[in-house]
């Protein structure tokens, strides 16, 4: 799997996550990598930005997450940080 292209970009996007130093959202990434819902792909797709640079699909991700540099209270409320934490979190660390 580490030497499939979307690991590289995974990877790229993670990293790239990591100059928000914001833990919600790399948590949020990484819980959202390969599924349908509200991740950086998923919202790159949505922007029609699936071509453009890494850091411009990041941008459309926090500006969908973000609101006044915190998660969005509808995300927030529903979102069990702790569970993401616990399946995420030393993979976190790494980016952090």
């Amino acid at each position: 799997m580490s030497n499939s292209p979307d690991h590289g970009n995974e990877e790229a996007l993670l990293t790239e996550l990591a100059t928000y130093q914001n833990r919600k959202l790399l948590l949020w990434q990484l819980a959202a990598d390969g599924r349908s819902f509200c991740g950086a792909r998923v919202v790159a797709q949505e922007h029609d930005l699936q071509n453009a640079p890494v850091d411009e699909q990041v941008q459309a991700f926090v500006d969908d997450l973000l609101s006044d540099g915190q998660i969005c209270p509808e995300y927030d409320e529903w979102t069990d940080w702790e569970a993401l934490e616990a399946s995420h979190g030393e993979t976190a660390d790494q980016y952090l």
